[in-house]
């Protein structure tokens, strides 16, 4: 009894101080906590992970992902227009393999989350100078087949 009382009341102050590690997942119509939106790469081959926030007063972070026994750091920046996203980018993970992400405060360098994501897909994304984010990249536009000529 003693025990679940100690767990229940440090459960409750982690929550109260905002001291638990969240998990990332990947963001669905129901998002309530950091999730990221896409991964991207830039101009400069440069991966772009693609963040939503749970709220605009989320503290600034950095990422950590590791792949390959490397740990990479991208530096992150909030979308001006869009104060809940945030994009950060650094070296690029080969696709089809997985990345462990951790996400720390530029403040302290406090954990904040963590999680495990497979790299199948990366959208490629051009700056926006209105909106200094990435923006996706129109693919290779349709061109309708040439009728064979009917004799």
């Amino acid at each position: 009894m003693f025990l679940l009382l100690v767990i229940s009341l440090v459960t409750i102050n982690m929550r109260k101080t905002g001291n638990a590690i969240v998990d990332i997942t990947l963001c669905d119509v129901n998002a309530s906590e950091l999730c990221v939106v896409t991964f991207g790469i830039d101009p400069m081959d440069n991966m772009v992970i693609n963040f939503q926030l749970p709220d605009a007063d989320y503290p600034l972070f950095y990422v950590k992902a590791a792949n390959r026994g490397n740990v990479n750091t991208y530096p992150c920046e909030v979308i001006t227009d869009e104060p809940t996203s945030v994009y950060c980018s650094g070296t690029r993970a080969p696709l089809g393999e997985s990345i462990d992400m951790e996400v720390y405060t530029t403040d302290g360098d406090k954990l904040l989350a963590r999680g495990k994501f497979l790299v199948s897909a990366l959208m490629r994304v051009t700056p926006n100078p209105q909106v200094g984010t990435p923006t996706p990249t129109p693919g290779p536009t349709s061109i309708p087949p040439t009728p064979y000529p009917n004799p």
